[in-house]
């Protein structure tokens, strides 16, 4: 009975992988497609990203994605520590209010997050660009810096903070020294994620890029409504390997995280 269990659990893993990543190496394999129908192979090339890498308006949404999804990083690692900090010092009820405020952005839907922003900045005359794309894309990262920051702070035993306030060590030395050291994986791998974040976002983009902001999701959308061609597999392929690339590197800096706490 139990053979045929894990046999079952093993068919219905398989199952799942194959339709959940047969469709991603489907587009990967036509990325290197000579012809430029997606209806057959006929033989390999590698003419579609050389003509990427000549887009000149794809190079430009590429590098309003980078540039917000550092600034967004940024700003949402000040922001989330920030309010970390601050929870590990108030009440319990005021926590638990933070923590309420802190996931309504990832709970509202999109589309009206987009609508709600696209007024209200309309309301304050924001001009929409590269700034209405940072503020709004923080919104939605924030939250997981503050859940990964503030799990970071509980583990860490207050009499290391206890002594060095004995010794003499004001609140900010404290800080910079001893805590900051502590958080500063999390700080790293939460900033990551808010990059990853920013960068795959369309909805929100959608609602919030000026006329010479528009990011590189949105306009893979716009050219998705010609249909697709080899250069957007080959352009989905890239960005796969680039969000591969920061899983990878956030795993990497969680491992060292965690292998210098347990040596300690």
């Amino acid at each position: 009975m139990k053979s045929k269990t894990n046999r079952f659990g093993i068919f219905y893993l398989s199952l799942f992988f194959v339709i959940l990543y047969l469709p991603i190496l489907s587009v990967v394999l036509y990325s290197f497609n000579a012809s430029p129908s997606t209806a057959k192979w006929t033989g390999f090339t590698l003419d579609w990203y050389r003509q990427l890498f000549r887009d000149r308006v794809i190079g430009e949404a590429f590098a309003i994605s980078i540039q917000v999804a550092i600034l967004t990083a940024i700003f949402s690692a000040v922001l989330g520590t920030a309010a970390a900090m601050v929870s590990l010092m108030v009440t319990t009820k005021m926590k638990q209010t933070i923590q309420r405020m802190m996931l309504l952005p990832l709970l509202v839907p999109e589309v009206a997050l987009g609508v709600s922003l696209l007024i209200f900045f309309n309301a304050l005359k924001l001009p929409f660009g590269h700034l209405t794309l940072v503020l709004s894309h923080s919104l939605f990262c924030v939250p997981y810096v503050y859940i990964m920051v503030l799990l970071r702070l509980q583990e860490i035993d207050r009499s290391i903070i206890e002594s060095a306030r004995d010794l003499g060590a004001t609140k900010w030395q404290a800080f910079y020294t001893i805590i900051l050291p502590l958080i500063m994986p999390s700080i790293v791998t939460s900033s990551l994620l808010a990059i990853a974040m920013s960068l795959d976002d369309v909805v929100i983009s959608t609602y919030m890029s000026g006329p010479t902001s528009t990011t590189l999701p949105v306009h893979i959308f716009s050219m998705m409504r010609v249909g697709v061609t080899p250069k957007v597999n080959a352009l989905c392929t890239l960005i796969l390997v680039g969000t591969f690339f920061i899983i990878g590197l956030n795993q990497y800096i969680s491992k060292i995280s965690k292998n210098r706490g347990l040596s300690k």
